[in-house]
């Protein structure tokens, strides 16, 4: 546990601003432990997760071109996924020199249950919130837009096969890998658990304004980034309760393979469907963790080091 002053002075030192009596010893790059700051490795993290997207998957699909979509696909996927490991792989060796096992990659017995535990989660928060658009008049139960143009395009099977390689390989685990695994526990090496899960959040957030989405406005645009902080809000409370990435996996790539999937929002409805749905993930994530403060209490003013 640490008092407030401690903690304000390592968001300081986040930035480069230390205010230690050595402080000679650190500069803006490199911290008192002679490791980039803090606000670089997550820097290098987020740029690092980017370069996997743009870079590697969209190479790799363009070299897939002439094969079946859903080959180029499924390529594409598994080189996101694999070179999103490698880059926290190097970043955790070489950046951080810090044991893997704080990432919560665990691979046992709980980690299948728990990824399609978070599945089944996420199946049951956007039902609900499906179900409240609809009962607000706000949407019709029905196939998106999306769904319908997919199964015209490709049919049921490759549908649901895409939809999978897409929201696993894609982004479940490549985003929890790099968000809740690489960059929440190095938060959580300086800051507390509340203002970890916060932070957390609030960077996943942010990068969700350059999202490919329904927004058109600038105002839609700047809702849906924080509808992704309530999103990044329950996958860090997964990862909080479980101590494990396979939650937070699964619950992922279930919310992205179900959300907004089975209903068609009205036009003009946008706004206020978001907001049921950011209603939703907070109620979500308040209920996850008060389950698990019931089970067995968190602190949630402690600072968990690797060192």
């Amino acid at each position: 546990m640490r008092d407030p002053l401690t903690t304000m002075r390592n968001i300081l030192s986040m930035f480069g601003t230390d205010i230690s009596s050595d402080a000679t010893s650190s500069g803006v790059f490199l911290g008192q432990d002679r490791r980039p700051r803090l606000t670089w490795r997550i820097l290098l993290a987020c740029l690092g997760f980017f370069g996997c997207v743009l870079i590697v998957g969209m190479t790799v699909q363009a070299a897939t071109v002439r094969l079946l979509p859903v080959i180029s696909h499924a390529a594409a996927g598994l080189g996101i996924t694999a070179s999103a490991l490698g880059v926290v792989l190097l970043l955790r060796r070489h950046a951080d020199r810090r044991p893997w096992s704080g990432i919560g990659l665990t691979l046992d017995r709980a980690a299948l249950p728990r990824l399609l535990f978070g599945i089944v989660l996420a199946a049951i928060v956007t039902t609900v919130a499906a179900a409240a658009t609809v009962q607000l008049g706000l949407a019709d139960w029905g196939p998106s837009a999306d769904t319908t143009r997919q199964l015209a395009e490709q049919g049921l099977a490759t549908t649901i096969i895409m939809i999978a390689i897409s929201t696993l390989l894609v982004q479940g685990f490549p985003e929890e890998l790099v968000f809740r695994g690489y960059i929440f526990r190095n938060l959580g090496e300086t800051l507390p658990l509340w203002a970890t899960v916060a932070s957390s959040s609030l960077i996943f957030g942010s990068i969700h304004v350059f999202s490919n989405s329904e927004a058109t406005t600038l105002g839609e645009r700047a809702l849906y980034a924080v509808v992704a902080t309530g999103l990044g809000l329950m996958l860090a409370a997964c990862r909080t309760v479980s101590n494990t990435l396979w939650l937070g996996i699964g619950f992922h790539g279930g919310y992205d393979a179900f959300n907004g999937r089975f209903t068609a929002v009205h036009q003009g409805a946008f706004i206020p469907a978001w907001v049921l749905v950011l209603g939703v993930l907070i109620a979500g994530a308040a209920l996850t963790i008060a389950v698990r403060q019931w089970r067995a209490p968190l602190d949630w003013r402690a600072v968990h080091s690797d060192a």
